[in-house]
C-alpha cells in the first residue's frame, strides 16, 4: 500500500471563510511543480481524495490535469475526514476498506502532519512539518499505528523548513 499525502498549495486569505480561501498563484505555481516531481510514481495511483476546501479542490484539479498530460487515469473524489481538523481514526478506517488501493490525500495542516506521526512513528505528535504543496509518501503493509514507513518527503523548491 502506498499512501501520499500532499498538503495543499499555498491559500488567500483574503476570503470570507476558511473553507473558501482559494490557491494564490505561487500556490498553483508551487503544486504545478510538485506534480511535476520525478519520485513520485504517480502512475501507480488511480484514486485521489481531497478535502472539500476551494484549496484542496483546486490542487486535485491541477493534479489531475497533470495526470491527464501525462496519460495516467486519476479519479478525484472529495472527502470530508481529511479536513484542517479531521479525524486520524476516520482516515485509517477510510483506508483499511482500500487495502490493496494506493491513495492520494490532498489535505491540510494540522491533519498531515499528524497522518504522519500516526502512521509511521504511532504518535501523532511526531509527524514531520508540511509547507504548502509539500508531499510525504508512506508505504507499508497495513494502514496502522506505526506500520508504514515515510520513504519520500518532497517540499518544494524554495521553500525551508
Amino acid at each position: 500500500m502506498k499512501v501520499l499525502l500532499m498538503r495543499h498549495g499555498e491559500a488567500s486569505f483574503n476570503s470570507p471563510t476558511d473553507a473558501k480561501r482559494p490557491l494564490t498563484p505561487v500556490g498553483s505555481k508551487s503544486v504545478i511543480q510538485q506534480c511535476q516531481n520525478p519520485k513520485v510514481p504517480w502512475h501507480e495511483f488511480t484514486d485521489a481524495w481531497a478535502s472539500p476546501y476551494v484549496r484542496t479542490q483546486q490542487t486535485a484539479s491541477l493534479l489531475l490535469q497533470h495526470c491527464a498530460e501525462k496519460h495516467h487515469g486519476l479519479n478525484v473524489w472529495s472527502l470530508d475526514c481529511i479536513t484542517p481538523h479531521g479525524e486520524i481514526k476516520q482516515v485509517q478506517e477510510f483506508l483499511l476498506h482500500q487495502p490493496h488501493k494506493n491513495v492520494v490525500f490532498i489535505t491540510h495542516q494540522p491533519l498531515i502532519s499528524s497522518l504522519i506521526g500516526y502512521f509511521c512513528h504511532a504518535d501523532e505528535h511526531m509527524g514531520e512539518a508540511m509547507m504548502p504543496a509539500s508531499m510525504a509518501l508512506l508505504e507499508g503493509d497495513v494502514a496502522a499505528a506505526g506500520r508504514l514507513k515515510l520513504t519520500h518527503l518532497l517540499h518544494p523548491l524554495g521553500q525551508l523548513i
